[in-house]
């Protein structure tokens, strides 16, 4: 059997960073402004992006159509947001933020900024910079790739209906 050293993978290392990022962050959140990081995505997404449909709001968050909608009813029952019918489709609803959830906003982002400056203490800016090129430059190899993969299945598929 081929060993595989997991702890010392650079992906393993990257999953258990995001998770302790995710964690840190969720309890500020929710210690300082009440919300949840999922609710804080959801609120980020509609900052940058007013009047998204659920669908949009669930694959810019990269969460499931069905996982959002307990968040988004939440967050609706706590006047963070309302639900707008789309004027030219009933059926769609467009999600707006609320006032409070505006009121909010500056904390939310106090505590990503408390957490960023948390996660790189005694980390020059230079490293800093260098590691986020580095992985921006990791993501695109692993979008390349599993682009890659994408086609090579499509070509499969047709393969076998010809």
């Amino acid at each position: 059997m081929i060993r595989y050293d997991f702890e010392n993978s650079m992906g393993f290392v990257v999953n258990a960073t995001a998770k302790a990022f995710q964690r840190s962050f969720d309890l500020e959140l929710r210690k300082n402004a009440g919300v949840s990081l999922s609710q804080w995505r959801v609120v980020g997404a509609l900052v940058m992006q007013p009047g998204l449909t659920q669908k949009e709001i669930a694959d810019k968050v990269g969460i499931e159509g069905a996982t959002l909608v307990p968040i988004i009813d939440k967050m609706e029952k706590e006047g963070l947001l309302k639900r707008k019918p789309d004027s030219d489709d009933r059926r769609v609803n467009r999600i707006y933020l609320t006032q409070k959830a505006d009121s909010l906003w500056e904390t939310m982002t106090e505590c990503a900024l408390r957490i960023r400056k948390s996660s790189s203490k005694n980390i020059s800016e230079n490293d800093i910079q260098i590691t986020l090129e580095t992985l921006r430059k990791i993501s695109k190899n692993l979008m390349a790739f599993s682009d890659l993969d994408k086609t090579i299945l499509s070509v499969k598929k047709i393969n076998r209906t010809i």
